[in-house]
């Protein structure tokens, strides 16, 4: 079980810019593309995100001083702290279930192919971890293998049919053809998304307001611009967390760059994508006439679309004051606020870039992490203590912002422990 589970952590260790080229390759190989051809897309596949890799982690190191400097300037004094869904998905990658629950998913995924059940071929394996925090955590309070990799084998049956029922939009607003976005702290929202841009557009008056980037770049002029915009964001944001005028400068400048670069690199990933994409629907065509196949790919993909990191900046600030006035949330956000804009995809997906819609929705998905990370909090401790993480000082427990963003998969463990405590 030790050779298994430490050939498992080698793999995924090797991280998203090596697995995705040998995934590609060998998906460009199955679909029947000359292997030069395949290992061509899958290395511009690497590149890619190597390039948002590069970026997005410029971006998230240009705000983490300044969200620190929001907590400690603004005085937060909360007993759970976020330590990020980086420490998260360690904890998830370091049990005895990874072996089990991998293979139980990429079956679930191959079996819901075979049967017309699902059209996402899900290749964002990094993002297993999701789902195995929750069967990690199910093992470390039932004990039962078995219901681990139940609880897996449902939240992804979950989140592959609602990726493919985004994918129109994932398709049409962000510009990914053919990719859809299996990724349970991204899209799980489009369920409570989706609903609430209905209710919208049947409020009298409200229906009409629409801050969407067309609108806000004609009102606001070369202000409405990503380039802009992001200066003013990410300047405004430093200037509120009481830096140095330098500072102020500086993230302002690197966030402006980062909103102009992101969709760039994302458009190099999608053009070897593309070429996999278009075998994938030669070899179904030719296969299974009339039937389409989506890749399912990490949400990183869709975070380069302005309004979506727009909003996702603008959440940080927000996010810290709904911690600090919601009557009984325990959870000091921290490390995951700069992960933000994975989260709010689906806040604004599905009134077609509408930011007014998108702040709101985004309070309710906010809100709701907040509590449901609270909840998590002595579970992810545990799960810590195992593993032997230090628990960081003035904090009783650790939690991350995106175990709460989970939000099905709690029902699903819930049920699911009841059901193992009874046998």
């Amino acid at each position: 079980m030790d050779y298994i589970l430490d050939f498992f952590k080698y793999i995924i260790g090797l991280g998203v810019t090596v697995m995705m080229p040998i995934i590609i390759t060998i998906l460009g190989v199955v679909f029947r593309k000359k292997i030069s051809t395949a290992f061509k897309a899958g290395l511009t596949v690497g590149v890619g995100f190597v390039g948002l890799g590069v970026i997005t982690g410029l971006m998230l190191s240009t705000i983490s001083p300044v969200t620190k400097a929001l907590v400690l300037n603004y005085n937060f004094k909360l007993t759970a702290t976020d330590i990020g869904w980086g420490v998260g998905s360690s904890l998830a990658w370091g049990t005895e279930v990874v072996p089990f629950v991998f293979i139980a998913i990429i079956a679930t995924n191959i079996i819901m192919i075979a049967l017309k059940w699902t059209k996402t071929m899900d290749v964002d394996i990094w993002n297993y971890w999701q789902p195995l925090f929750i069967a990690s955590a199910l093992y470390l309070t039932t004990g039962s293998m078995i219901i681990a990799v139940l609880s897996a084998v449902i939240n992804m049956a979950i989140i592959f049919k609602i990726a493919d029922w985004t994918q129109k939009d994932v398709e049409d607003v962000l510009g990914l053809e053919g990719i859809s976005l299996p990724q349970i702290q991204t899209s799980g929202w489009a369920i409570i998304g989706y609903p609430i841009n209905w209710l919208f557009e049947r409020i009298p008056g409200v229906k009409n307001i629409n801050w969407s980037t067309e609108k806000v770049q004609s009102r606001l002029g070369i202000f409405g611009e990503p380039m802009l915009m992001g200066l003013i964001i990410g300047g405004g944001l430093a200037l509120v967390a009481k830096m140095p005028f330098s500072t102020v400068l500086q993230t302002g400048v690197t966030i402006s760059a980062c909103l102009v670069l992101i969709p760039r690199m994302v458009s190099l990933l999608m053009d070897g994508l593309t070429v996999i994409s278009e075998a994938a629907h030669e070899f179904m065509e030719k296969r299974f006439p009339g039937r389409e196949l989506f890749i399912g790919l990490d949400s990183a993909v869709g975070i380069g679309h302005p309004f979506v990191l727009s909003l996702g900046l603008i959440m940080i600030p927000i996010t810290l004051l709904l911690a600090f006035i919601l009557p009984g949330n325990k959870v000091l956000p921290l490390a995951d606020l700069t992960a933000l804009p994975f989260y709010m995809i689906f806040a604004i997906v599905p009134s077609k870039g509408n930011l007014f819609r998108g702040i709101f929705t985004g309070v309710i998905i906010t809100t709701i992490t907040l509590y449901l990370a609270g909840a998590a909090a002595p579970l992810m401790t545990e799960l810590a203590g195992q593993i032997g993480y230090n628990i960081p000082k003035d904090a009783t427990e650790v939690t991350s912002l995106a175990v709460g963003t989970q939000w099905y998969t709690w029902i699903v463990y819930n049920v699911l422990h009841f059901f193992g405590n009874l046998f």
